[in-house]
Order: C-alpha cells, then sequence, then structure tokens
C-alpha cells in the first residue's frame, strides 16, 4: 500500500503545471493561443505581404501569439500545419485573419 500511494505521489507531482514566476506573464495564457479562421492564408517571414512566404495555413491551424505588429500577429504553430508546415514553425500573419481560441479549443 505505502509503494502504491508514492507512485500516486510521484505522478500527480509529473502533472501539476509548472509555476509561472515571470511578472511580466499574461494571467490568462489561453488568450495567446489563435487559431485560422480563414479557407487559406500565405505565412510569411515577417509582418507585410511584401515578406516572403514560407507556406499556407488552412482553416483551424493554431498557434501561441508570439507578438503583433501592425495588425500582423507572430505564431508559434501547435501542431503540424494542414499544408504540411511543421509543429513549431513561426509565421507572420494577418491578425484578422484569427480569432483567439477558448481554453477547451487549447488541449
Amino acid at each position: 500500500m505505502h509503494t502504491l500511494l508514492a507512485v500516486g505521489r510521484r505522478m500527480a507531482n509529473r502533472l501539476r503545471a509548472p509555476s509561472v514566476t515571470d511578472d511580466t506573464a499574461p494571467a490568462d495564457v489561453h488568450s495567446l493561443t489563435r487559431y485560422v479562421n480563414r479557407d487559406a492564408i500565405q505565412a510569411r517571414t515577417g509582418p507585410g505581404s511584401g515578406h516572403a512566404a514560407i507556406g499556407q495555413l488552412f482553416y483551424l491551424d493554431r498557434g501561441v501569439n508570439l507578438r503583433e505588429d501592425g495588425g500582423w500577429v507572430l505564431l508559434r504553430l501547435r501542431y503540424r500545419s494542414a499544408s504540411g508546415l511543421p509543429a513549431g514553425t513561426t509565421a507572420w500573419i494577418p491578425k484578422a485573419c484569427t480569432s483567439p481560441c477558448s481554453p477547451l479549443a487549447t488541449i
């Protein structure tokens, strides 16, 4: 019985969310996740249509909003995109082509 409790405690500690100690961290982490709300948009290397396209993002592709600049957002893809861009790719897209994810959608 003692061993079973110890294993349970170790598993609970692994599942516990990491604490945030950075004072600049946002209170609502879920508001940082955005999804594409259009059929297809160009993912770019910089904020603006004058920057090179690196691929396309499609409806419901999503990522973490790292930065904003003049109506554009820099997203880091959470998953492989529908067009095949790998998870972790960063791309600039128009903010108007995205919507914030609800907390349940970020799981």
